[in-house]
């Protein structure tokens, strides 16, 4: 599966007759840093499906229903210094309707001083492992908080704040779901260029918070691929239905998803060997302080 949008722009960048401005715009934001302290959760589960969610800012969903161990970067879910509270949210796997004695989790949260040190530098700070016996309770899903304190060098906070209280907006679904639709077009056309200019925020905001080089950013070339793949053949997208919409950073930041907690965003389709490939990117939206339209974050 395809995970996460601001993940994949890393290196989705066209050559620059085509992206030159869009490019030129991210490497404006980008900034250096002196410190590039690192935040990094490493996961292992199996028999269920979980959802990460930073308290105020986005969420990590690792849904599929087989075992998985990885190591993610938490700096893309830090919006500033502080105290930080990551949600846990355990959800039984298809076909099961409550949590069962083969779900497993266990997570660690790791701090390095700098992005280039060793594993060895790496320091626990916090963890959590799913407790056993809640198959006795047949719970739905369980939810566990986790705190702990980040020291980081960018605040993205002041520009939440600002921006529109979406649940406020009489008809916020309504432009959600418009919103939605067209960028599903955007993929359904394969088109690149305005999926990279939608996604331009998404961008310069992974390579702040994860200390990107601005000369590697620069030197980045076309990478096509994804939800807006081409090549796959007989390319097909969910339509934009049967979802919930869910809110976050005090309501500053939305998306929909599937019912099975999968991007609604979604894609199935064929490589060059007759494989079936399916998967989504999810799509966060916020409204800029002084503007009426939702756009990425």
């Amino acid at each position: 599966m395809y995970i996460f949008l601001f993940l994949m722009m890393v290196g989705i960048f066209n050559c620059s007759h085509i992206y030159g401005q869009v490019k030129e715009n991210i490497i404006s934001s980008i900034h250096s840093y002196s410190t590039t302290p690192v935040y990094s959760l490493q996961m292992n589960k199996q028999g269920c499906k979980l959802v990460v969610e930073m308290e105020n800012n986005v969420d990590y969903r690792l849904t599929e229903n087989r075992g998985e161990s990885i190591m993610l970067p938490l700096n893309v879910m830090i919006t500033k210094s502080g105290k930080q509270t990551l949600k846990i949210k355990i959800y039984p796997k298809d076909g099961d309707q409550y949590i069962t004695k083969y779900a497993h989790v266990k997570v660690n949260i790791f701090n390095a001083p700098d992005k280039s040190s060793s594993l060895k530098d790496y320091k626990k700070i916090a963890e959590f492992t799913l407790p056993e016996g809640l198959e006795s309770q047949k719970l739905p899903f369980y939810e566990h908080t986790i705190d702990f304190d980040a020291t980081v060098p960018f605040d993205y906070s002041k520009e939440l704040d600002k921006a529109v209280t979406l649940n406020k907006i009489p008809n916020i679904e309504e432009l959600v779901v418009k919103k939605y639709n067209e960028v599903r077009t955007i993929c359904e056309k394969s088109d690149v260029a305005a999926y990279t200019s939608l996604s331009a925020h998404s961008a310069a905001l992974v390579y702040n918070t994860t200390y990107t080089d601005i000369q590697e950013v620069k030197n980045k070339n076309e990478n096509q691929y994804g939800i807006v793949d081409s090549k796959l053949k007989n390319r097909t997208f969910i339509p934009i239905e049967n979802y919930y919409m869910q809110f976050y950073a005090n309501n500053k930041i939305v998306a929909l998803w599937q019912r099975n907690h999968n991007p609604l965003l979604y894609l199935k389709g064929e490589n060059s060997t007759g494989k079936v490939v399916e998967g989504g990117d999810p799509l966060f939206l916020y409204m800029p302080e002084g503007s009426n339209e939702l756009k990425a974050w």
